[in-house]
């Protein structure tokens, strides 16, 4: 932090020793020049002949003392007008004309500041060295105020270092060193520094280490250390300070502990001088908002207004930031209307807060407006505004902001970087993103942790993961949130055995998972779905209390569906002590995906009559339910019921379901008819779900004009032209089928083997099509065998296929065309001497 020079002061070089200071030209020198001239004709440096005193050095031991006397009050004058490179010279001078400053000048500490002024640690070595050879350090005043400089200047080491050197100590060595921890952001060396000062030398702490070890609790929550505090404020008639009390409040707040901060309220709100003051009314109501008690907050707000005290920033910043999480835009607008009547809405930390509640609130145009108004913009405002941008779907509006803040400020800070890292991953727009990657290294952001956190998120997104891994490998000290990018960037990518090995390095690093990792690790587990994995994930969240999460629990369940154990997801559901929109839907869709159709409708009418609000997601857990049951009555119902009662247009997703519920059901042009005029564009999927309809049901010419859709969409995928060839094989036409396997050899598409997996006692058995790796493979097949000819002793005739001329490929007269789904079942059979629990995957 660079120090602000006063006007008319002295360039200084922090290079320069202190017997380099010297008197230069301007307004400084003349002043200077005409003060010390007059307080040397005074002093009379060269001695009165007149006057019998002992001399030493040319000066009389009374003149000297009120040379350096006066010449120490010229210094704290200076100090105290910010003038400290003039304040420093004065001292110099009396250096250089030999004046007894190690025995008679007093102002040791103001000169120590004066140097501390310039935040520059190189001048504050030299001042410490000075006193040090002067033999002065020994007081412990001037002890107390060279550890104040090493604090201003950042220099936690010097400090520690000067502080445990000390021969003496007193309250404000004490109450520097842990308002320097707290300060510098290491709270637990504060709350530690406040203990040992407590227990280990029995000094008693006074208001100011009271107050700065609250702050470190609040900071750390640690709620323990903050009740010993209040209990030692209480004995010490120190709770009635209106410091103590807002100190207080703040820490219960921040614990979460909003009974105890009411009671410190309650105790103290009665006295005329608390109840006048507008900062005991700022925390509560900031506390209120931040621990979502919103009636009580909006309340105290209007008590404030009742008793005629005028809100200020720091209260409409709180109160908008309510509006903001509730994103009440209607209250929103009264809390505008009332900071312009008040001309509080000229103050740029309210303009922030305005229009990012503008912005949270769905109102992007109104908060660009006040944006684009502000006469007061700062960093944060921009960063702020290109936030918003990122977060709401609208990433390239973001970008433009950034260009604009680059042209009008020239350079850029991590707060604007953050923001703007997240817009390109919204975008995921790689390009942009290693621009700005490129610009961090230049700038050398790239050493800050949240800027290389936001950077690792960036390139997973990207689908870069390599990038990600060599970023986040790079840190030199990785933290929860850091580990949690990795993670959920390998999960996003499919990455999923190096997620797994990710979280349990992060756990051999010491570092306890989040909720955030928990429901990463939960997604690997549906997506793997192995039972084994998904139960000992279950086992470590109950050890570590994390079920009672709403998060954990909504991902627990949707795994457990996914993992093919409906029955425990229902348990996971029913267990929930508070549940919410996602644990709602994800249940709806379990249940639908496990055909329990009528469970389903059942749960959706206890959803509603529990006063929750159906959103997108809710219907299209119904959707497809009815789409799995065959239920076409109940699917038109709840679409018309979705549109006509609660007002939601219906997305892609929902028209998907519908597609496939009515192509299942063999209503093939009502469903080629919704697409066609459907509002929203239309994708691969909807088509893919219309052509595997005409497949069921016979309908080659559909077939082929949605298969024309598809392959327009999306020419590289596979999948799709291998459904149109069995189309066709089904229908006997060889040639059709030799032409799409041509077209898919010719694009230089390659289909990825099918692949299963079954899960027997705990042990995993893989398998892809034509698979003869299993240690038990010739028992397998050989069953296999003894089963075909089974079948067709009972009367099944396999459907024999007339190749076209042309086609390379021969296909068997096998009973199955996907034969390793038959070597699950005929693994789980070999180990029929005992009893076996069985999952199968495909």
């Amino acid at each position: 932090m660079a120090a602000v020079r006063p006007q008319g002061s002295c360039p200084l070089r922090p290079s320069e020793p202190l017997h380099c200071y010297k008197l230069k030209g301007g307004a400084c020198s003349v002043s200077f020049a005409s003060k010390f001239q007059s307080l040397c004709s005074k002093s009379q440096f060269l001695g009165n002949p007149s006057r019998k005193s002992n001399s030493r050095g040319g000066f009389s031991r009374n003149c000297s003392r009120i040379d350096v006397l006066s010449a120490g009050e010229l210094i704290k004058r200076y100090v105290e007008n910010g003038n400290c490179e003039d304040a420093i010279v004065v001292y110099v001078k009396m250096l250089e004309l030999g004046l007894p400053v190690a025995e008679e000048f007093q102002f040791f500490p103001i000169l120590i500041k004066a140097f501390g002024g310039f935040c520059d640690v190189g001048k504050a070595r030299e001042i410490h060295g000075h006193v040090l050879k002067l033999g002065v350090l020994g007081d412990v005043y001037d002890a107390n105020s060279i550890l104040g400089v090493y604090w201003k200047c950042g220099k936690v080491e010097d400090a520690v270092q000067m502080f445990e050197k000390m021969s003496e100590r007193d309250l404000v060595s004490w109450n520097t060193m842990i308002s320097g921890f707290c300060h510098s952001g290491d709270y637990v060396s504060s709350l530690g520094m406040f203990s040992r000062m407590v227990r280990d030398h029995w000094v008693l702490p006074n208001r100011v280490a009271c107050l700065s070890a609250l702050t470190s609790c609040s900071s750390v929550q640690s709620l323990v250390h903050g009740r010993e505090i209040h209990g030692f404020a209480v004995k010490r008639w120190l709770d009635g300070d209106q410091f103590m009390v807002s100190g207080l409040i703040d820490m219960y707040m921040k614990c979460g502990d909003v009974k105890n901060a009411e009671c410190v309220y309650r105790s103290v709100i009665g006295e005329a001088c608390i109840r006048g003051n507008t900062v005991i009314w700022n925390v509560m109501i900031s506390g209120y908002v931040s621990n979502g008690c919103w009636p009580q907050a909006v309340e105290l707000f209007l008590e404030m207004l009742a008793i005629g005290l005028l809100p200020d920033t720091s209260t409409m910043v709180a109160i908008t930031g309510f509006c903001s999480q509730l994103m009440d835009l209607a209250f929103g607008k009264q809390i505008h209307k009332f900071c312009l009547s008040t001309q509080l809405n000229t103050d740029v930390r309210v303009e922030t807060a305005l229009m990012d509640m503008y912005f949270k609130c769905g109102d992007s145009t109104t908060g660009l407006e006040i944006f684009r108004r502000s006469l007061n913009r700062n960093t944060v405002m921009w960063g702020a505004a290109i936030s918003n941008f990122a977060q709401s779907s609208q990433p390239h509006e973001a970008l433009n902001l950034f260009n604009d803040y680059i042209l009008e400020y020239g350079f850029v800070d991590s707060v604007i970087i953050l923001a703007v890292l997240r817009a390109c991953s919204s975008l995921t727009v790689k390009s942009i993103g290693m621009e700005i990657h490129g610009l961090l290294v230049k700038l050398g952001f790239d050493s800050d942790h949240f800027v290389a956190t936001a950077l690792v998120d960036f390139y997973a997104k990207t689908r870069d993961i390599e990038s990600a891994k060599k970023v986040f490998h790079r840190l030199l000290a990785r933290d929860l949130v850091s580990w949690n990018a990795l993670i959920s960037g390998y999960t996003q990518n499919e990455y999923l055995d190096e997620a797994l090995k990710a979280f349990l390095d992060m756990q051999l690093e010491e570092i306890r998972p989040n909720t955030v990792t928990v429901a990463s690790i939960l997604s690997v587990c549906a997506q793997l779905s192995i039972m084994m994995l998904c139960k000992e994930v279950h086992g470590y969240l109950l050890r570590q209390e994390f079920e009672s999460s709403v998060l954990v629990s909504n991902s627990l369940m949707t795994t457990y569906a996914k993992c093919g154990d409906i029955k425990s997801s229902r348990s996971v559901f029913v267990k929930m002590p508070e549940r919410n929109l996602v644990s709602w839907n994800s249940i709806l869709l379990g249940l639908g995906m496990h055909g329990h159709a009528d469970e389903t409708f059942a749960l959706f009418e206890k959803m509603e009559a529990a006063g929750l609000e159906p959103d997108h997601a809710t219907f299209t857990a119904l959707l497809s339910a009815c789409s799995h049951a065959g239920r076409i009555e109940e699917g038109l119902k709840y679409f018309q019921r979705m549109v006509e009662v609660y007002k939601i247009e219906p997305q892609l997703e929902q028209y998907t379901c519908m597609v496939d519920l009515l192509g299942r059901a063999g209503h093939l042009k009502q469903a080629y008819d919704i697409i066609s005029t459907m509002p929203c564009a239309s994708d691969d999927r909807i088509w893919g779900s219309l052509l595997g309809s005409c497949k069921i049901h016979g309908d080659e010419r559909l077939a082929e004009v949605v298969a024309d859709h598809i392959f327009k969409l999306d020419p590289t995928n596979i999948g799709y032209r291998t459904l149109l060839a069995n189309l066709y094989e089904d229908y006997g036409k060889w040639n059709e089928v030799t032409r799409v396997r041509s077209d898919i050899k010719g694009v230089g598409l390659k289909k990825t083997p099918g692949c299963s997996w079954i899960e027997v006692d705990n042990n995993l058995h893989t398998f892809t099509a034509g698979d003869h790796s299993h240690n038990e493979s010739e028992e397998i097949y050989f069953t296999i065998e003894n089963l075909t000819t089974e079948i067709r002793k009972a009367g099944y005739i396999p459907q024999l296929l007339t190749l076209g001329e042309g086609l390379d490929e021969v296909l068997d007269e096998d009973l199955t065309s996907s034969r390793d789904k038959g070597l699950l079942f005929l693994i789980a059979s070999t180990n029929n001497h005992q009893q076996v629990s069985i999952e199968m995957t495909t």
